[in-house]
């Protein structure tokens, strides 16, 4: 740990994206499932927010806005269009962000896969097919010898669980199965993927600090009957906490992805029911629970590994929601922080509106609103906010100082 805290900044501050979300069509998994009408209103990411294409500006704004990290991803689409060849226009302009990052005094931490495949290797059969290993082992080494100059803060895979739950438990997201045994195959994959990569990156590049984003919900009974309690804990255990277990030996830092709390019903089955009637919830219909991001921290933290927030954030077409939003969550990785836990930075979701997945444009997450037709970029005043907060805390020692 000493290399890693001792070459960073006292807090990492900044945002995150994903590489499909901002930078749109690609030959990946996703084009095809938009094109044959999956996604809300049979939306097509398109060119996204053109990030790829012209990064330079978005990330002068990142700079304006305080942010001494940014997270994002890698499309391995764009960097492998076929099995072994790999695109050298692709990795030239990844390389010029980095750089661009470097230049500015922005961390980068990098993603190697945030949800899409390859179409050639989704065709393949994706996780599932007999040389995955291979496959996905030869991307990772080919960027990490690549980028290990100008990133040493890497993460391997984007919530496993939800790539898992979403496009083999509940099928809204490509490939569309519907098999809780192919559910939990897929996550014992991953598992053993995440390790082989660790190992990899260790080997190419041994003072690189490399973990995962886990994507943790609070799980509650629905009532307190013994029969919710035990499916809450099930449920806790199975997604939250069993692939923690099985890769803790093989992470540097714990990747932290929080946004809500979610409630058991024994009649609802292993689906969470979303939230309960009368509480704050966001335009995705989740509900706002900043202690929820306290207790996690906080049980997270008993894996004695820095912590990195690598995604928290809310879709609010409400920008005076988001600004509470961010100060009531903010205010509880300080109270973690004095009761112990050792944040090392907090990353938004996300940097810029994007297109949210299944659900299309209409989300909006960002802090730095986009006009689609236009392409117009414009912090929102949460984003202001943000800033001053960030600046408020600017060398600053001990847990971070939160506005009231």
């Amino acid at each position: 740990m000493t290399t890693w805290l001792s070459s960073l900044p006292n807090f990492l501050w900044g945002a995150s994206t994903s590489s499909h979300q901002i930078e749109g069509f690609t030959d990946n998994d996703w084009t095809r499932w938009e094109k044959s009408g999956h996604v809300a209103d049979h939306t097509r990411s398109g060119r996204a927010t053109d990030h790829f294409r012209n990064p330079d500006p978005d990330l002068q704004l990142f700079h304006q806005m305080g942010w001494n990290a940014y997270r994002l991803s890698l499309e391995w689409s764009r960097i492998e269009p076929e099995p072994g060849h790999f695109s050298a226009t692709a990795m030239a302009q990844y390389r010029h962000i980095l750089l661009t990052l470097r230049a500015l005094g922005i961390t980068p931490v990098v993603t190697l896969h945030h949800f899409t495949l390859p179409t050639w290797f989704a065709d393949r059969g994706g996780f599932f097919c007999p040389a995955a290993d291979t496959h996905f082992l030869t991307y990772v080494a080919y960027v990490v010898e690549k980028f290990r100059d100008l990133a040493s803060l890497w993460i391997t895979i984007n919530e496993p669980m939800v790539y898992a739950v979403m496009g083999y438990g509940q099928g809204v997201w490509p490939p569309g199965q519907t098999s809780l045994i192919k559910t939990r195959r897929l996550a014992r994959r991953l598992v053993a993927l995440h390790r082989e990569s660790y190992r990899r990156i260790k080997e190419l590049a041994p003072h690189a600090m490399v973990g995962l984003a886990h994507h943790l919900a609070i799980f509650e009974p629905y009532t307190q009957s013994w029969t919710d309690k035990t499916l809450a804990r099930f449920v806790d255990t199975s997604f939250n906490w069993r692939f923690v277990e099985e890769i803790d030996a093989y992470q540097d830092f714990f990747g932290l992805n929080y946004y809500t709390r979610q409630w058991l019903k024994t009649s609802h089955g292993l689906q969470p029911v979303t939230t309960k009637p009368g509480v704050p919830v966001t335009d995705m219909g989740w509900e706002i629970y900043p202690d929820g991001l306290y207790h996690l921290l906080m049980r997270a933290s008993r894996y004695q590994k820095p912590i990195l927030i690598t995604e928290n954030g809310i879709a609010t077409e409400d920008d005076t929601q988001r600004q509470r939003f961010l100060l009531e969550h903010l205010d509880r990785v300080a109270a973690a922080q004095r009761d112990g836990a050792e944040i090392r930075g907090y990353l938004h979701w996300s940097a810029l509106d994007n297109f949210e997945w299944a659900e299309g444009y209409r989300p909006r997450f960002g802090l730095i609103a986009v006009d689609y037709e236009s392409l117009r970029r414009t912090p929102r005043d949460s984003a202001l906010l943000y800033r001053a907060v960030i600046r408020a805390n600017q060398n600053r020692s001990g847990p971070i100082n939160v506005p009231r």
